[in-house]
């Protein structure tokens, strides 16, 4: 589902061509509205509506359009489009004409689903389909590097833990990349996208007065916050959890290299490479997310003050997150070339990594 030259517009309104890859996923009831060009009039006319039924007739009509090139959906449509194939990831890995940025969309509201729905029952079964979608989400980012760049334009700015984790997810997954992809050595990167998705676990047993509490916490409950590192550790363990680096993000993603963090005060090469990725993910994610005491920070901004926090966060990790942050993002790459506003941005980021 790719914006083609060829497509045609009437007035504003766009549209977007359907693969046979995605109609797949249709089954005989509409999940959107289906139009084709009508080269008698010279513009794209309606076919069949949304919901509508597909007897075989239609159906072979469908297919006859498809396989012409010649079936689109409106652009209006496309979040409905986006919500049916959310429900459908496998489908992405043998699409052709999906827009990268339409699908790391997908991707997102695909993901986030089965993150709520193990979030709010964390048992075998839920794990077990929240495990399958990141293992289509993980062939799926390893087939291209270019898609990872596609990520940042989808993170929500939510007060939700749930959209946390899939922001962290995305984070965490494209800075690791960065580090580690070579091309033709694929890597087993499903432990490390389960660590990132369930490192706030323990957080879903925090009560909720303090999860929203409008001013800043109080030393005590800032103590009763981290205790969500010893709840998640409770919680992997009754779910036979026992992969090494998916405990490295959930137990360690608050240490901090000069052993600072928590719970166990960890400093240097005794936090794992996978933990640091998690480490920098979480709080970058958490700095441009709304707050119920402050509103999110500027995503260069959030960036630069982990860049200017050397002692705690692995500096080679900061940089990929910066590179991370501007590939395909034209705003972010202005700010990073406006020299008075970048100096601004760099006193606040030493003032806020001092604290």
């Amino acid at each position: 589902m790719n914006k083609d030259t060829e497509n045609q517009s009437v007035g504003a309104e766009e549209f977007l061509q359907i693969s046979f890859n995605i109609l797949n996923t249709f089954g005989n009831k509409l999940p959107v509205s289906l139009c084709i060009h009508d080269d008698e009039f010279q513009r794209v006319v309606p076919l069949f509506a949304k919901d509508t039924r597909l007897s075989d007739k239609k159906q072979e009509q469908v297919n006859n359009y498809c396989n012409e090139g010649n079936l689109f959906i409106s652009k209006e449509d496309y979040a409905s489009l986006a919500g049916h194939i959310s429900q459908n990831l496998g489908a992405l890995l043998t699409e052709h004409f999906l827009d990268e940025a339409a699908a790391a969309e997908i991707f997102y509201n695909g993901v986030l689903e089965k993150v709520r729905s193990f979030y709010s029952n964390p048992i075998g079964e839920t794990l077990s389909e929240l495990s399958t979608v990141l293992a289509i989400f993980c062939e799926y980012v390893w087939v291209d590097p270019n898609r990872w760049t596609h990520f940042f334009n989808t993170l929500k700015r939510e007060k939700d833990i749930c959209c946390h984790a899939v922001n962290t997810l995305f984070v965490g997954t494209s800075i690791y990349l960065k580090i580690l992809y070579k091309p033709g050595e694929k890597m087993d990167l499903k432990p490390l996208t389960m660590g990132l998705v369930l490192h706030d676990l323990g957080m879903t047993q925090i009560p909720p007065a303090v999860l929203t509490k409008p001013t800043k916490l109080l030393y005590k409950e800032r103590m009763r916050m981290q205790e969500h590192v010893d709840i998640a550790e409770k919680m992997l363990n009754r779910l036979e959890i026992r992969d090494e680096i998916i405990k490295a993000c959930v137990f360690d993603h608050h240490e901090r290299l000069d052993g600072s963090g928590y719970p166990k005060g960890r400093r240097g090469d005794a936090i794992t490479l996978e933990a640091r990725v998690c480490a920098i993910a979480d709080a970058f994610c958490g700095m441009i997310a709304d707050r119920y005491h402050r509103p999110g920070l500027n995503a260069i901004l959030a960036a630069i003050i982990l860049t200017e926090s050397k002692t705690k966060y692995d500096t080679k990790l900061t940089s990929s997150l910066i590179s991370f942050i501007i590939s395909n993002n034209p705003d972010m790459k202005a700010l990073l070339q406006d020299k008075a506003k970048m100096q601004q941005l760099r006193a606040i980021a030493l003032q806020k990594a001092a604290q």
